[in-house]
């Protein structure tokens, strides 16, 4: 009787997933590599608002301190007082 014959790597056979892979389908490997890459650009959106967000707030305060350093300076000034009539 003859030995069992090895099949070649290029058979059909052993193109099959192993037991515990699944193939996905080319059309829903394509829909997830889409919603991450949507995922992805919307995270990067949220992060560019942040950051966004926090240059006015810090131009904000920045423009508020000024504000106060000038009238503080134009209240501590020593200057003519309006007269007040009696």
């Amino acid at each position: 009787m003859p030995a069992p014959r090895k099949q070649s790597p290029s058979s059909p056979a052993t193109d099959r997933p192993s037991p515990g892979a699944t193939a996905i389908h080319p059309a829903v490997a394509a829909r997830i590599r889409q919603l991450a890459a949507h995922a992805e650009h919307r995270r990067a959106i949220a992060d560019y608002h942040a950051r966004h967000l926090a240059d006015q707030q810090a131009r904000i305060e920045a423009l508020l301190l000024e504000a106060i350093a000038a009238l503080a300076s134009l209240l501590g000034m020593p200057g003519p007082h309006p007269r007040q009539d009696a």
